[in-house]
C-alpha cells in the first residue's frame, strides 16, 4: 500500500479514536481500505513510531493503559489534525501537493530543497529546516530573474536577491492585480532567508520553535504556486530582455 496513503488513513484513524491502540487503527484501516495487506502493518507501525518521535502521539490510553501498544493524540497533535496543519508530517504527501499547488512544472532544485527542509522539520531540527527552505527559495528567485530576461550576478549574495528581482520587475509590463500578490510573496520569501542570514548574507544563528517553521513550510507551496505564475506570465511579457 502506498505509504503516503497509509499515512491518512492513520491520521483519520487518530480523529475518530485519539486514545487508541496500535491494533485497533490496524482495525480501522483495514475496515475502509480494500488494498490494505498483512504486510503492511510493519508501514503501520513505521508511521505511528514517526508518530511518537514527532510529538503527535505518546504512550498510553489512560490511567490504566500507560505503555505501547497504546497511545493517544498529543495536545499539539489534536491541533495539527484538526485544523490540517498535519499535512507537514506527510513528506511524500507533502511534496505531491508543493507540486500540484501550480499548473507549472517546479524545478527539481526547488523540490528537493523543499523536501529536505521538511524532512529536518520532521526530525526536529528547525534552524536547519528554515535554512533548507532558503535554499528552495534562492532557487526559485533566480528562476524569476531568468525568466525575467536578467542574467544571475555571479556571485549573488542571498540577501541581494529580493532587491535584483524587483529591479527586474519595475521595468516590466505586470498587470496591476498580479502587483500586490507577487510583491508580498517576495517579502515573505526573503524573510526565510534574512532570518538564518545576517544583513552581509552570512550564516547567523536563529532561535526557531516548531510553530513558526511549520508555518513557513505550509506557506510554501502557495508562494511557489505565485511564483511559478508569474515566472509564466514573464516569459509571455512583452519588452522582456532576450
Amino acid at each position: 500500500m502506498d505509504r503516503s496513503v497509509l499515512r491518512r488513513l492513520v491520521f483519520d484513524a487518530l480523529r475518530k479514536n485519539p486514545q487508541t491502540h496500535v491494533h485497533a487503527i490496524e482495525n480501522e484501516i483495514r475496515q475502509v481500505a480494500e488494498e490494505y495487506a498483512r504486510h503492511d502493518v510493519l508501514s503501520l507501525h513505521e508511521i505511528v513510531w514517526d508518530l511518537l518521535v514527532q510529538g503527535i502521539l505518546a504512550p498510553g490510553k489512560n490511567s490504566l493503559n500507560l505503555n505501547l501498544p497504546f497511545v493517544h493524540v498529543t495536545e499539539a497533535g489534536a491541533a495539527y489534525l484538526d485544523d490540517g496543519t498535519i499535512e507537514a508530517y506527510d513528506p511524500e504527501g507533502y511534496v505531491a501537493r508543493l507540486d500540484s499547488r501550480t499548473d507549472h512544472r517546479i524545478s527539481a532544485s526547488v523540490m528537493a530543497e523543499a523536501r529536505e527542509a521538511l524532512l529536518c522539520f520532521l526530525a526536529g531540527r528547525y534552524a536547519a529546516s528554515l535554512s533548507m527552505l532558503a535554499r528552495g527559495v534562492e532557487a526559485l528567485l533566480d528562476e524569476i530573474l531568468v525568466a525575467a530576461g536578467t542574467q544571475v550576478p555571479d556571485p549573488l549574495a542571498p540577501c541581494d536577491r529580493r532587491g535584483v528581482v524587483a529591479n527586474a520587475l519595475a521595468g516590466m509590463d505586470l498587470p496591476a492585480e498580479t502587483t500586490e500578490p507577487v510583491t508580498v510573496c517576495l517579502d515573505d520569501l526573503h524573510a526565510i532567508v534574512r532570518t538564518v542570514r545576517d544583513p552581509s548574507s552570512r550564516p547567523k544563528t536563529a532561535t526557531l520553535d516548531r510553530d513558526t517553521v511549520l508555518a513557513r513550510l505550509l506557506m510554501f507551496p502557495s508562494q511557489c504556486r505565485i511564483a511559478y505564475d508569474l515566472i509564466a506570465l514573464l516569459h509571455r511579457t512583452p519588452g522582456r530582455d532576450a
